[in-house]
């Protein structure tokens, strides 16, 4: 875009219809205002979230961008809450603000950092089940027969990290299983 040009775009409206609804839960309005170097997107929503309404809500999210490399330009928000720059605006559960997910905002954590050992555990065994061509089940399956197209050396190396991941978990329940038992 040439410097000092304006583009303003919209009304754009987002819709998302959740377990097989017919209407929508989310209805998202957006309106962008840009220049070369700066933005600003009008949200307008109302969401219906599992534990509540969120009613209409009106939302400027200022935009910048930085220049890269080799060229070109890469577009951000910035957190209404934090000021800091962000790939990607969270809307909880609950939340009536598109904020980002960082120390400040949402503080919103992973899946991965939800979890405790237990579904680590899983977590690691479906995923080696997946490499070796198979579908995870529960943990006392057997490792999947070795695909058509995987070297034997690989299939070999895969199965002793999941016979490894099998004795881990193993040992995470039998830990589990005795505080249960000793309290």
């Amino acid at each position: 875009m040439p410097d000092g040009a304006r583009l303003t775009a919209g009304p754009i409206v987002w819709t998302w219809t959740g377990h097989g609804e017919i209407e929508p839960w989310a209805r998202v309005l957006v309106t962008l205002r840009m220049d070369a170097c700066r933005g600003e997107a009008r949200l307008q929503f109302d969401v219906d979230h599992y534990s509540r309404r969120t009613g209409p809500q009106d939302q400027w999210v200022m935009m910048e961008t930085t220049l890269c490399r080799y060229g070109g330009r890469r577009w951000w928000w910035i957190c209404a809450a934090t000021g800091r720059r962000s790939t990607k605006l969270y809307l909880p559960n609950g939340g009536t603000r598109f904020l980002s997910r960082g120390p400040g905002a949402y503080r919103l954590a992973y899946a991965s950092q939800n979890g405790g050992e237990m579904d680590r555990s899983h977590a690691r065994l479906a995923r080696l089940h997946q490499k070796m061509g198979g579908e995870y089940h529960r943990p006392d399956d057997p490792p999947p027969a070795r695909p058509k197209w995987m070297r034997r050396r690989t299939y070999a190396r895969l199965v002793a990290e999941w016979e490894a991941a099998v004795e881990r978990h193993d040992d995470i329940w039998t830990a589990g299983a005795l505080r249960l038992l000793t309290k």
